[in-house]
């Protein structure tokens, strides 16, 4: 857990202290950008299907400007994942799982807008690809009966390894919209690891983000 915080708390340094680099190169070549946004998760094998659980996201954004169409990003976001019932159905249950996670993607762009300067150019379209590290900080049960995946809470899987996809659309140079789809790639829980719950969990969620690049 040491070893994670300082990671974090260099990732997170890294990126304040990118808007000051972006600023020393003509070119751009970093940049740096804020996000916040709503996540919508479903945890496989809780016994409920759908993207009920909602959840708040926030963090920050570094960029590196690879190729006029390429980046490549690092990101640290605190997000909530989850699980719940679905709507008019029982049993109730509202699982929040809370996450810190480091996200590294590739990015391609395409078409081009075209401003009063070159300066001002900047693709409307941004699509990305690539892999999340999330560690779980703390969890918490709404209802506390006894239901849903209760049972597992003790026993989660700290760390979590997830492929991602997603999309952004930009509506100007600096400010960007972008829905984000996310499955992870090990199991939240196995039964063979402990004796409570009988199903083994595997999660996946959808970020829709608003980001604000300088």
């Amino acid at each position: 857990m040491r070893i994670s915080t300082h990671l974090f708390a260099s990732l997170a340094a890294v990126l304040f202290l990118l808007p000051n680099m972006a600023q020393s190169q003509r070119t751009q070549r970093f940049k740096a950008g804020i996000i916040a946004g709503l996540t919508a998760s479903q945890i496989d094998g809780d016994l409920s299907a759908g993207y009920h659980k909602l959840g708040l996201q926030a963090g920050l954004r570094g960029i590196a400007v690879l190729q006029p169409k390429q980046q490549a990003s690092v990101e640290i976001l605190y997000t909530q994942r989850g699980c719940r019932h679905e709507p008019q159905s029982f049993p109730q249950f509202s699982t929040t799982l809370n996450y810190i996670e480091v996200p590294l993607q590739w990015h391609y762009s395409e078409w081009l807008a075209e401003g009063a300067e070159a300066s001002d150019n900047y693709y409307r379209f941004q699509l990305g690809a690539g892999i999340l590290y999330g560690r779980l900080l703390s969890y918490s049960d709404k209802f506390e009966d006894g239901n849903g995946i209760t049972e597992a809470l003790p026993d989660l899987n700290k760390n979590s390894l997830s492929a991602m996809l997603g999309l952004t659309f930009y509506a100007s140079k600096n400010l960007g919209f972008t829905f984000r789809w996310h499955r992870a790639v090990n199991r939240l829980y196995s039964p063979r690891d402990s004796g409570g719950y009988a199903s083994s969990l595997h999660e996946h969620f959808l970020a829709f983000q608003t980001m604000y690049v300088f």
